[in-house]
Order: C-alpha cells, then structure tokens, then sequence
C-alpha cells in the first residue's frame, strides 16, 4: 500500500495544490471580502467623575472589511466606538477615538479618528424656582400667593455654566386670567443678564398654581332696615320696607362674597303710635363701596287687633 502511495508523488503534490486554489478561488467567488461603511455612535469611557465632556462628536463612521457572510450575519446595531478618557485634564485634550472590529472583521478607518475636546470639572447645586410672568393682569385683579412645585431644582453641568446660574426660572402667562390657575412649564436656568445657560435642570418641568382676587367685584343685595326700642303698648311693626329695595355693592371679591345685605341705620321706634318714615344712611362695612348712600325707610307700625 504504501509503495503505491509514493509512487507518482510530485504528480499527486501537485494535484492537491491544485485543487486547493480552485477551492480558494471558488470560495472567493461564493464568499468575496466586502469593504463596509458603517456610523456608529461614540461612549466616552474611565472619565473621571469630577469632569465632564459634552462636545464629544456622537458619531463617527468606521470603514471595515470582511466576508460576505459575515457582514450580513453581523448585527450593526452593537457596533460602538469609544474615546478613553483616563488621562484626560481640564482644558482642551487631543484623544484618540477607538474601535474595535467584531469577529472576522478587519478594521480599515475610523472617521475622525482623532478630535480635540474640552474637559471642564462638573458641578452641581441646588437653585429655587422663580415665576416670570408674560404678559400682565387686568387692573381689577390683585395676586394672592403663587406656589410653586418643586420649591428648587439641581442644576448641574460645567463647573463654569453652573457657577453662572443666578435662577432658575418658569414662564408663565397670565394674560386674561381672572380666576385662580394652575400651569405647568419648562424650566430655564439664567444667568445675572439673563441669558439662557446650558445646564442639566432636574427635574426639567415645574408646576405654578395662582390664587388671585378681584380688586373690584359688584353685586346686588337686599337692603334691610333694623329698628331699635319697642312702639307703644298696644301697637305692633306691621313691616319694614326700604326704596330701593336692594343696590349694588363694590368691593374686593373676598369682601363682597361674605355680603348678604346692606343695612340702614336702626330706625328708633320707642313708643311710636304711627308709622315711620324719612330718608336713612346705608351702614357699609369697611371696604365696600355703593353709589348710593342713603334709602327712604317706612316702618308701618298700627294697633294690634282686638
């Protein structure tokens, strides 16, 4: 067995070479390297947790290459690209962006494949929340209280920006209102001037509930006549009666709303034998306002019925 073997080796040699590079070249065909292009996004990795980065491109794009079936078979959404900022200090740093290539895959470029970002030191603090009003109330309208939830947010950020924060602000418009009002609204962090500073607010919404009151309310109450004394023996009040019998008060809202009705002075009717009346002054509590000042007031008084 073995004699056949040797017998003719070069020969065989050479067939086997053969047929190596056709089952290459057949292989190529079936199988071919691809070059792929790929954007995949960029994770800043060991930063120091007293530093912070925020112009770090998001993306990048990798060139690879690779088998047909591998590249189909390969899941581009896992593919990651990294900046190692373990040595990275305050200030501008030139980095590397790195990536490394899945199984079966050769990395050709990554695109940038160096940047420069700034580092600053991160930063955090707490602010309270300020309303700022847009547009205005009507004259007839006075502000009670305004709460706010939350009472303060953490701002944090770039030690700079951060530092910066002179309030924390929600806008709020009240033009038109008239009765009390909730509102919800985005918060802004603002420096001394003003200017909008780019910052992490957290939470980022706030809630602002107005109570407000009317600085002049009308409404219309009866006018009643009170009397003092008792008429004479014998005789009785048959009824009380005013002209106009009821008038329009004005007052701020929480006043007017505890109004019933409006008196007159007390009629004296200490031994009276016949009717009363004659021109009287309205008695307005404090604060509350009429056109009117004085009724005409009949207290009808006759004999009692045997």
């Amino acid at each position: 067995m073995m004699i056949h073997l040797k017998r003719n080796w070069p020969a065989k040699l050479l067939s086997l070479l053969a047929a190596i590079v056709m089952w290459f070249f057949i292989m190529r065909d079936q199988n071919p390297v691809m070059e792929v292009t790929y954007t995949v996004p960029v994770q800043v990795q060991n930063l120091n947790s007293g530093y912070i980065v925020e112009d770090a491109p998001d993306t990048v794009r990798v060139v690879l290459t690779g088998p047909r079936d591998t590249i189909i078979s390969m899941k581009s959404d896992n593919l990651r690209a990294y900046i190692d900022a373990s040595g990275v200090k305050p200030g501008q740093n030139n980095v590397t962006i790195g990536f490394t290539p899945p199984a079966g895959m050769s990395l050709v470029e990554v695109k940038p494949d160096n940047i420069t970002i700034n580092v600053d030191e991160y930063a955090e603090r707490k602010v309270p929340i300020e309303t700022v009003p847009i547009g205005k109330f009507s004259d007839d309208i006075a502000l009670k209280s305004v709460t706010i939830v939350p009472k303060e947010v953490t701002v944090s950020g770039r030690k700079q920006q951060v530092n910066a924060v002179s309030k924390v602000v929600m806008k709020v418009n009240i033009a038109g209102q008239t009765k009390n009002f909730s509102a919800v609204s985005t918060l802004e962090a603002w420096d001394i001037s003003g200017n909008v500073l780019d910052v992490h607010i957290n939470p980022n919404q706030g809630q602002v509930q107005f109570e407000l009151n009317l600085l002049r309310k009308d409404k219309a109450v009866p006018v009643t006549v009170p009397t003092v004394g008792t008429v004479a023996e014998g005789y009785e009040v048959k009824s009380t009666s005013a002209t106009p019998t009821q008038l329009t008060v004005t007052g701020r809202e929480e006043l007017i709303d505890t109004i019933t009705d409006i008196q007159t002075e007390p009629v004296d009717i200490s031994g009276a034998t016949e009717s009363i009346q004659g021109n009287y002054n309205l008695v307005l509590p404090s604060g509350i306002n009429s056109t009117t000042s004085t009724v005409r007031v009949k207290v009808e008084i006759q004999k009692k019925s045997t």
